[in-house]
Formats: C-alpha cells, sequence, structure tokens
C-alpha cells in the first residue's frame, strides 16, 4: 500500500477516524500533501474545494500560504549570497543596513549577526504577524520594522542580549530581508525568484503580494477559527521573507529534495559545508539551525519547519539519511493540527 493511503485510510491517527473524517471534524476545506522517498517525489493526494462558494476542487497546483516556511526558504537564498561573497553571517548588519538601527533594551549598540537573526537568537520581539485586509494601506519594510502606521503591531525591538537564548522573531527575519536588499540593491521577490525559485524549479511559488489573475484562480481561500471564509479569500502578508510565501506541497517538495542532496553532496544548488552550517544546531540545547528546526530521527537527522497564517497551517520536513519527507498545508484554522498529525503518521509509517 502507499504512503498515501496509508496515513489517509488508517484510522489510529486521528482519533479513531479517517483523515477525510478528521477534516470535516474540523470544518477544513482542503487540504494538499506530498511525499518524498528516495530523494524523488513519490505521491501526492489532495481532497477538498478552494473555496466553499464555488466548490472549485483544488489541485496539486494549488496555491496555499506558506507562511513561516517562507523562513528556511529565505534563509537559503541568504546562504546563496553567503556563497557568493556577496554576505557574511557573523559580521555586525550595521555594516549592511542603509537607513536603519535596531532600538535596544538598554540604550545601548549590542552587535547582531545574520546567524543570530536566522537562528532566532537576536534577542528581538515579533513574533509572528496578522497580514492586511485587501484593498487597506500596505506597510513598507521600513513602517514594519519601526511599527509606524499602517503597520499592525508595535516596532522591532532587542528585548534580550543578542546570543543569549532562543527567541523566535519573524521581525528578525524582516530585518535580515532589509539587510538583503540593502545589499543587493534589488526588488526582493525578484531577488528571491533568481536565488531559489527559479533554480529549484519552483514554477508555482512566489512572494509576490500583487497575484495574477492565473494564480488567484489557483489559491484556496483560507477560513478563520470562526469557520469563515477571509475576507477577500486571504490576507496580504507584506512581511515577505517571514509569512509572505505563495507555495505548494510540490513545489516545498522539490525544495526539500535539493536541500537534502546538498547535505549529502550531491547537488551544484548550494555546497555541502554550507548546508551542514544550516542544520548544525545554533547552541546545544537549540531546536534552530539557520532557517530550519533540527530534530533526530531513528533514520537520522530531520530538518523541518511548520507555518500559521490566519487561514492557512503547514508542515515539512524531511530526513537526508534515507531521501524522504512530507508536506502537508491546509487551509484553515480549525484544522491547525492537522499537518502535524500528518506527519506523525507519515514518520511512523516511514520508520523515523
Amino acid at each position: 500500500m502507499s504512503k498515501i493511503l496509508e496515513i489517509v485510510e488508517s484510522k489510529k491517527h486521528f482519533g479513531g477516524v479517517s483523515l477525510v473524517d478528521q477534516l470535516k471534524r474540523h470544518r477544513t476545506p482542503a487540504i494538499s500533501i506530498a511525499i518524498v522517498e528516495n530523494f524523488e517525489m513519490a505521491e501526492t493526494y489532495v481532497y477538498g474545494v478552494k473555496q466553499r462558494r464555488t466548490q472549485e476542487k483544488v489541485t496539486v497546483d494549488t496555491l496555499f500560504q506558506a507562511a513561516s516556511i517562507s523562513k528556511p526558504v529565505f534563509a537559503v537564498g541568504i546562504m546563496r549570497l553567503v556563497e557568493q561573497g556577496k554576505l557574511d553571517i557573523d559580521v555586525d548588519i550595521s555594516k549592511y543596513l542603509v537607513d536603519y538601527e535596531v532600538p535596544t533594551f538598554d540604550k545601548k549598540k549590542h552587535q547582531i549577526t545574520l546567524r543570530q537573526l536566522l537562528s532566532h537568537r537576536a534577542g528581538l520581539n515579533l513574533h509572528g504577524f496578522l497580514g492586511y485586509k485587501q484593498g487597506k494601506s500596505i506597510p513598507t519594510v521600513s513602517q514594519i520594522l519601526t511599527g509606524v502606521r499602517p503597520a499592525n503591531h508595535k516596532g522591532l525591538e532587542m528585548k534580550k542580549i543578542p546570543g543569549s537564548e532562543e527567541k523566535y522573531s519573524g521581525g528578525g527575519y524582516v530585518l535580515a530581508e532589509k539587510v538583503m536588499t540593502d545589499v543587493c540593491k534589488v526588488d526582493f521577490c525578484q531577488l528571491m525568484d533568481e536565488l531559489v525559485l527559479a533554480p529549484l524549479g519552483m514554477k508555482k511559488s512566489t512572494f509576490f503580494q500583487c497575484l495574477s489573475k492565473e494564480e488567484i484562480q489557483e489559491i484556496a481561500y483560507g477560513y478563520n477559527r470562526v469557520n469563515l471564509q477571509i475576507s477577500g479569500g486571504f490576507k496580504i502578508m507584506p512581511e515577505l521573507s517571514a509569512a509572505g510565501l505563495w507555495t505548494t506541497p510540490s513545489d516545498l517538495a522539490q525544495f526539500g529534495i535539493e536541500i537534502m542532496k546538498a547535505f549529502k553532496g550531491k547537488s551544484g544548488f548550494l555546497e555541502q559545508k554550507t548546508v551542514a552550517l544550516m542544520m548544525k544546531q545554533a547552541e546545544e540545547g537549540s531546536y534552530f539551525g539557520i532557517g530550519f528546526g533540527v530534530n533526530k530521527s531513528e533514520k537520522g537527522l530531520v530538518f523541518e519547519h511548520g507555518g500559521s497564517n490566519i487561514g492557512y497551517k503547514a508542515n515539512m520536513c524531511f530526513c537526508p539519511d534515507d531521501g524522504s519527507g512530507i508536506v502537508v498545508m491546509v487551509n484553515s484554522d480549525r484544522g491547525r493540527k492537522i499537518p502535524f498529525e500528518v506527519t506523525r503518521a507519515f514518520k511512523e509509517i516511514i520508520g523515523w
């Protein structure tokens, strides 16, 4: 039996019901799954509708917001610039920033590095972001960092001494995004296309928030925690590096395959030493390496990341020692646990 069918048909992984019944129980309109085995795409599975009003079925090309899975994709873009000699992850980012300095808790200047930003060890606030209604004013990166309207949150601030502890910060990723664009002087979305999406053949993926008509038609509309469709179908996420990626499980599977190959020294996309550095926990006991969460399984090292925007939940997980992995995406806050339930089922079935 295929791994997908084992997951979908077994009732032991979802509290005594099948995956489809679990989706119905949590009023989750759609799910999309991609499974990787032996460094190749093995299976895909989709169920449900893009939006309840039209009842149009989801397909493998249906777009979901990746939410925080944007972070490791962005981090790979940063590391490609490091390999090109344009960035150094261990120098003070003030060397790169044109017109911004992070306010600090003690009014003193502290060095922050890209390594610290990408491993959530820069001591910064702004865990995550709420997004913006379509048709409303959208903040610039500078307004996001400073908390100036129309930003809907406080400004970025250093709350702890950098390097002292792990403190998850989506705001730190937006700061790293500014470093990237200040140095390269190129639009962020264009940069990410050139650095990551195009080279890996992630043809359905984009960081652009102004989507084309064709892309809009492919979107799975998001549903909130009270089971209502988000106004306009989705929120705009201008915090691109932290939460702005639109993609499919198949594209993220292709991303994971290439990172696994690079980890094994079998890819021309990234050097093996670069990926090894990304998979090294920032400190003993830390969860994060550079961009990725790092874990262990019976098969060996696992790199992973979850995603949670309003209306969208996702999870991806890969094991380079056996070349396997899974990506799961849903379009409902009520189904927030489902990607992790599916991932746990996969881990049990694959023998992780």
